[in-house]
């Protein structure tokens, strides 16, 4: 249920209703450690949203919890899974989206919790039956049960050159509206409607970009919060496309390094499609601290998977420790797809917690490993703790 007690402020004063002229603070005493901005309308344009702000809310436990980790539902007779890299990625064949189980749907929850993004070719399921299984996992972003439609036409024959003008960095890797006070958890993709080739999507996986940086640069990284602003977005759409946003543009302070809250592994929560600047650093090293780390995210490509849609591949991720971004390398022609996200919970870090590289290497070797986990560190042979090897290898 949404928190209505929000406590505006303007320049430290309170206030009764957001400025349009001047950035409005916003609190909740429910969530002390959630800071978030309703920034003004004026000069973006002429537009006035019908949705000042959205509090934060309680999100259902995630139905991943619970689930067996073996995977005995999902993975049954018939059903094919294929780890497409060891970080990030797995395809599931022989099995509909459209017939799960509530324990399938769980299960399916889990492995995408581990592993990011999970694929399907071939399914039957409808834009109904999207919705349909959202629901059962979550709630939706917006008010009401109106599925999110994701149609894309046809591209700019040059979109580095149409989009000059753009102050969002369209095109590039970002989570579902990490601006949010509760941003998405999960989303769902299926394309009907695909070019005969290109329009890929690649993914990233936060567990892999936050284990693979120095021990002293994590350790300096966890606790620091960053800025996730839809400004840049809300202007750009407004001004280029046309599109009257509901919601005023905002930013909402949330922590550089998350922990997911199935898997309670630490994720790298930035993506230079919303992030603008860390909180408590001054400009200049924020804006470099970002560079590198978005070089980093954008390098990695051991951490990286690119999906190759085919009419009715569905594609299934966790904005929680994935980013994404699509291929615009088919113009002109026409692309068209089906996306249906849920809010999921108020990012949190919580100290204590293991990058996922620290979890599994206490399970290499031993045996009869749970499913969820990747083919790698079910069926490697590890050097022994102490060998030289192991040292390089972890």
């Amino acid at each position: 249920m949404p928190v209505h007690n929000a406590k505006l402020t303007v320049d430290g004063a309170p206030v009764e209703k957001v400025s349009d002229t001047k950035p409005t603070d916003v609190r909740w005493d429910e969530y002390p450690d959630l800071a978030h901005r309703v920034l003004p309308i004026r000069p973006l344009g002429d537009h006035v949203p019908q949705n000042p702000f959205k509090s934060p809310r309680d999100i259902p436990q995630d139905r991943a919890i619970g689930a067996d980790p073996n995977l005995p539902n999902l993975l049954g007779p018939g059903v094919e899974r294929l780890d497409l890299t060891p970080s990030i990625g797995t395809q599931l064949s022989g099995i509909q989206l459209s017939n799960l189980t509530d324990k399938q749907k769980d299960e399916l929850a889990l492995l995408v919790a581990h592993r990011g993004v999970v694929f399907f070719r071939d399914q039957d399921i409808t834009a109904e039956q999207q919705r349909a299984l959202f629901d059962y996992y979550g709630d939706n972003p917006e008010d009401g049960k109106k599925l999110i439609v994701n149609n894309i036409q046809e591209q700019e024959p040059d979109f580095r050159r149409a989009y000059v003008h753009f102050k969002w960095p369209f095109a590039d890797f970002h989570a579902d509206s990490s601006f949010a006070v509760n941003p998405p958890s999960f989303s769902l993709l299926r394309v009907d409607e695909p070019p005969p080739v290109g329009g890929d999507t690649l993914w990233i996986s936060g567990y892999g970009t936050y284990e693979t940086l120095s021990p002293p640069l994590q350790a300096f990284l966890d606790g620091l919060k960053a800025w996730h602003s839809s400004e840049l977005v809300y202007e750009s759409v407004l001004n280029h496309w046309g599109v009257k946003p509901p919601t005023r543009p905002h930013e909402t302070l949330h922590p550089v390094v998350r922990t997911h809250p199935v898997t309670g592994y630490k994720s790298l929560n930035l993506n230079s499609g919303f992030v603008t600047r860390i909180d408590g650093l001054n400009r200049y090293e924020s804006d470099k601290l970002l560079e590198l780390l978005y070089t980093h995210i954008h390098t990695a490509t051991d951490h990286q998977v690119r999906w190759r849609w085919e009419k009715n591949s569905v594609a299934l991720w966790d904005n929680r420790h994935v980013t994404h971004r699509a291929t615009h390398d088919y113009a002109p022609l026409h692309r068209h797809g089906v996306r249906v996200t849920i809010a999921g919970e108020v990012p949190v870090f919580k100290a204590g917690s293991r990058s996922r590289r620290e979890a599994e290497r206490e399970l290499r070797n031993k045996p009869g490993l749970p499913a969820v986990y990747n083919e790698n560190l079910r069926k490697g042979i590890y050097p022994a703790e102490g060998e030289e090897a192991a040292s390089k290898l972890w």
